[in-house]
């Protein structure tokens, strides 16, 4: 009869399997500190489907509840008839109107800094990642150009582009952006954990 003992450490990502007679995996197991309490015995020789035994020999079983499958629906189409492209449209997200964008965020109250910010420009930076965070959740644009941001902003601040591309730089050697080269020129995108604050 031959067994296998199977010890996991996820947190040291360390995986050991010892295999062979169930009498001898005991005992190297137990000569190495691989007891049946550090991981599970499983035997090989017979049924496949038994389940692997854990600590005092109980059986070892996965969380949860066991798959129904009758639960899962069921989808038929004919061969060739699906067509990926159905309803794409409107599924995609509003088209971007640069008038009304700009209008609705000079309605906006001014947005507040975070009492632990060290931003050499804080407030610069709440606007900035106030507009990314409309452009990319509310209108699908994964990225924008300063020139746009600067257009959008144009009503609430004095920023213009250059001031947008320098704070822009500022974010990105900080990790809060990415920067994107393309054929019109740099184009930022925002790192989803530094706009998380508005899609919450």
């Amino acid at each position: 009869m031959k067994s296998r003992l199977v010890f996991r450490n996820d947190s040291y990502e360390i995986t050991a399997v010892v295999e062979g007679p169930e009498a001898w995996v005991k005992h190297f197991a137990g000569q190495i500190g691989l007891d049946v309490e550090s991981g599970w015995l499983m035997e090989l020789s017979g049924s496949r489907t038994s389940a692997p035994k854990g600590r005092n020999g109980e059986q070892y079983t996965l969380p949860g509840p066991t798959p129904d499958p009758s639960k899962i629906p069921s989808v038929i189409r004919e061969i060739g008839s699906f067509d990926p492209t159905d309803e794409l449209d409107s599924k995609a997200p509003p088209d971007l109107d640069k008038d009304e964008l700009r209008t609705f965020i000079s309605e906006m109250p001014e947005p507040q800094i975070p009492p632990d910010s060290i931003s050499m420009d804080p407030l610069t930076e709440e606007w900035l990642r106030l507009v990314m965070a409309i452009l990319v959740t509310e209108h699908g644009l994964s990225s924008t150009s300063p020139q746009s941001l600067a257009d959008l902003l144009s009503e609430r601040t004095t920023l213009d582009e250059i001031a947008i591309s320098l704070a822009l730089k500022r974010l990105w050697a900080s990790g809060k952006v990415d920067r994107i080269l393309t054929d019109t020129g740099d184009e930022y995108a925002p790192s989803p954990s530094w706009i998380q604050v508005y899609r919450d």
